[in-house]
């Protein structure tokens, strides 16, 4: 489905990195960016995109504090989040070791959304920049699709009443051919 998404966009592709391990193993996130990062040329750069909720938990993650500086994070707000409460909160939710600096507060300025700027520092003098995307307000979730599906098999193919639509026809059209989320 990631594939019929993806076709026809440029500068989309489609990557196993994450896929589920032959022998079981989990799948960590650093390792995941770490194989990510090394097929980059060195001037590559490399992003994780979260949402706030998932950075919230990040200090749980295996090696967390390591995650940062494979690939910079960005972090999205979710909507209804209250983006003041949230980034105040940062200090907190930091993986061990990590301090945070503010860096830029950027305003949108012609930009869609607004994006602020910070640096993260690990015991080894190293740094790392986090964004924060603190007025995201994209409203959508699997679950919603997955409700819509089930509410009338039709939803998707038209574009809802908010503006655009779910999911590419494409895609659409692979659920309802497979019978998935019924």
């Amino acid at each position: 489905m990631t594939e019929l998404a993806v076709a026809g966009e440029a500068g989309f592709g489609v990557s196993l990195a994450d896929a589920p391990k032959a022998s079981g193993a989990p799948n960590f996130t650093l390792e995941t960016l770490q194989a990510l990062r090394a097929g980059l040329p060195p001037e590559g750069a490399l992003f994780c995109l979260m949402g706030a909720d998932s950075f919230f938990g990040l200090h749980r993650w295996h090696r967390a504090a390591e995650i940062p500086f494979v690939a910079s994070l960005i972090v999205a707000s979710r909507p209804g989040q209250r983006p003041e409460e949230w980034i105040r909160g940062l200090r907190t939710a930091l993986p061990l070791g990590l301090t945070l600096e503010a860096t830029t507060r950027a305003e949108p300025g012609g930009a869609a959304v607004e994006m602020r700027t910070y640096m993260l520092h690990n015991p080894a003098g190293e740094s790392a920049p986090l964004y924060l995307l603190p007025g995201l307000q994209a409203d959508i979730s699997a679950s919603q699709i997955r409700d819509q599906i089930r509410e009338r098999e039709d939803a998707l193919s038209a574009a809802p009443e908010s503006g655009g639509k779910l999911l590419p026809d494409a895609v659409f059209e692979y659920i309802r051919a497979h019978g998935l989320y019924g």
